[in-house]
């Protein structure tokens, strides 16, 4: 953790709302403030609001394939404060930590949900941080950037106890983990834990029923039939390849197809008799 003279490039993935959402300007112009003189490059990804799965979808996507040259923080909120449903005080939430990847990739992010689900096999550090978990509704603007600074300058003072990565939820077996532009739904089920030779022959999600082939590609079906087939996401690990299932519909949108909103739900997978 020392001082690092490579490029430095901030990833913001948070649940803010659309890309050109007032809060990521302002989160942004807070990162850059903290940094001081330290340059970087401040990017920004939106996930649809408390929506941990995509959260979490996301940060693996970008941190565990390969990134360009230099140093990378991902820096993420998405808070849903679900930890505790009673009344808070001084609007507390989920606390931030810090983690590290194999690959070197670091993170600060809020410990909510699945946001770390996806990392978690690939961890090297997982710890808490000394940065307060209240004080400010937006935290991710008033209080957090803080731990940005202390990172890049090497402030020991950042890092507190260990955590344990059991502790971090394991994934759901069967839903959706984020919806892409074309209405594909990406989901939690991977070539390393779902097999295709299994019968499915109709998915059920937010209560609609559709027929369904499995195949391996997403072009496999005529126009208009939906396939569950390995898609575009996914990464190496120490076990294999991991690429994940998608629910597409050929020249439409699954999302629509199963009455979306969608995103973050569990399914069913209905397998012939």
């Amino acid at each position: 953790m020392n001082i690092h003279s490579d490029p430095l490039t901030i990833h913001v993935i948070a649940d803010y709302g659309p890309m050109h959402d007032l809060a990521f300007a302002e989160v942004k112009q807070r990162i850059r403030r903290a940094l001081g003189s330290q340059r970087a490059i401040v990017e920004t990804y939106a996930v649809p609001a408390f929506d941990t799965l995509a959260t979490g979808f996301v940060l693996a996507q970008l941190s565990r394939n390969p990134l360009m040259e230099g140093r990378h923080i991902f820096y993420v909120n998405t808070a849903p404060r679900r930890d505790n449903l009673a009344a808070r005080v001084a609007n507390a939430g989920e606390a931030l930590v810090y983690a590290q990847l194999e690959s070197g990739a670091e993170i600060v992010a809020v410990n909510s949900g699945y946001t770390l689900s996806f990392v978690a096999d690939a961890l090297t550090c997982f710890c808490r941080t000394s940065i307060a978990d209240q004080g400010s509704q937006f935290r991710s603007r008033d209080l957090f950037p803080a731990a940005l600074a202390m990172l890049t300058q090497a402030d020991q003072s950042l890092f507190g106890s260990a955590l344990p990565v059991d502790s971090i939820p394991t994934l759901p077996a069967a839903a959706v983990a984020y919806v892409d532009g074309y209405g594909n739904l990406k989901t939690t089920l991977s070539t390393l834990s779902f097999s295709p030779n299994k019968q499915v022959t109709a998915v059920t999600i937010n209560g609609v029923t559709r027929p369904v082939s499995v195949a391996d590609g997403i072009f496999s079906v005529p126009e208009g039939e939906l396939v569950l087939a390995p898609g575009s996401s996914g990464w190496k690990t120490r076990n294999g390849e991991h690429v994940f299932y998608e629910l597409c519909q050929r020249g439409g949108s699954a999302a629509a197809a199963f009455g979306g909103p969608v995103h973050g739900l569990p399914f069913t997978l209905h397998q012939a008799t």
